[in-house]
């Protein structure tokens, strides 16, 4: 059995609506409410995102370098060195 839709009935933005999404693209003088910055659990599960790095050799052999001196895996030597640029760049 098919089920049929309802069109969809489209209304026009009021006003208000339409400068509250101006001010939000332009950058607004304040972020909506859901954007506010919240705190992150740095040992939250890891499935919020991945990211596909290709390396050069040279780069490959840095990393497998640091891996060892450190005594981290490659993924686990590549999340320190962004936490340890991240750190130095907050105490700036």
């Amino acid at each position: 059995m098919v089920k049929r839709r309802a069109p969809r009935t489209h209304q026009q933005p009021t006003p208000e609506q339409i400068e509250a999404f101006a001010a939000g693209v332009d950058g607004g003088s304040s972020p909506p409410a859901s954007q506010e910055k919240e705190a992150l659990d740095p040992d939250a599960k890891r499935d919020f995102k991945a990211i596909r790095v290709p390396f050069n050799e040279y780069e490959y052999r840095q990393l497998e370098a640091l891996a060892k001196a450190t005594g981290r895996t490659k993924l686990n030597a590549i999340r320190w060195a962004i936490l340890q640029a991240a750190e130095a760049e907050d105490s700036r």
